[in-house]
């Protein structure tokens, strides 16, 4: 939800407004983020965010650890925003690209240039028309991006120190325990494949060439 947030929201400021400020903006977050490894992030977040915080006192971040949703839920997001900030800003710059690159050519069609001579707002018409039509491309690196979040994300907790998949399978490969590798290897091919079918089931409600084939 983060990442979407982030990437299509600035996708969107930085197609309508082209050749600006705020797309140069956009441009070089996206560039900024994309280049930028995930464990280098999370520990620029633990430095400021952690480190800095209890040396003056503040202790709202905690270093790792996790804490079960239905023991305390303010807990359990109190350990997760960090890693969430940094899985969702590197990840996130790829769909501000993906939302402003399908945008800004969507934008150029002649049925969008129909919609603005019959008085269509520029609201409808960039969010209805637009960005539905870029969607496509987010909808599947989307798909991507789940399956391979799901099957563990390896560098964010290792580095957060997150008891998940990701670090369950560092240590297997340490340990070189081979059945357990197995078992993660297959189920983050099953979350990738599960993730590419709801992807054609959302390629049906945003295209509607798709829903007449």
């Amino acid at each position: 939800m983060l990442w979407l947030g982030i990437g299509i929201s600035t996708g969107v400021l930085a197609a309508t407004h082209p050749r600006t400020t705020i797309d140069k903006g956009a441009t070089f977050f996206a560039v900024f983020f994309y280049s930028m490894p995930t464990f280098l992030l999370g520990l620029i977040l633990l430095y400021f965010f952690f480190y800095q915080f209890h040396l003056h006192g503040i202790g709202i971040f905690p270093g790792s650890g996790y804490v079960p949703f239905f023991q305390s839920p303010a807990a359990w997001a109190q350990h997760l925003v960090l890693p969430w900030i940094a899985v969702a800003l590197t990840t996130a710059a790829t769909y501000t690209r993906l939302t402003r690159a399908g945008m800004l050519e969507v934008m150029g069609e002649d049925y969008i240039r129909t919609a603005r001579a019959k008085g269509v707002s520029e609201r409808r018409i960039t969010y209805q028309h637009s960005l539905r039509a870029a969607l496509t491309a987010v909808v599947t690196q989307l798909g991507i991006d789940i399956g391979v979040l799901l099957g563990g994300a390896v560098v964010t907790e290792n580095v957060f120190g997150l008891p998940g998949l990701g670090q369950l399978a560092v240590q297997s490969v340490t340990q070189q325990d081979l059945p357990v590798i197995i078992g993660i290897v297959m189920l983050a091919a099953t979350f990738v494949v599960f993730a590419n079918f709801a992807v054609d089931m959302f390629y049906v409600v945003l295209d509607p060439r798709v829903r007449a084939h």
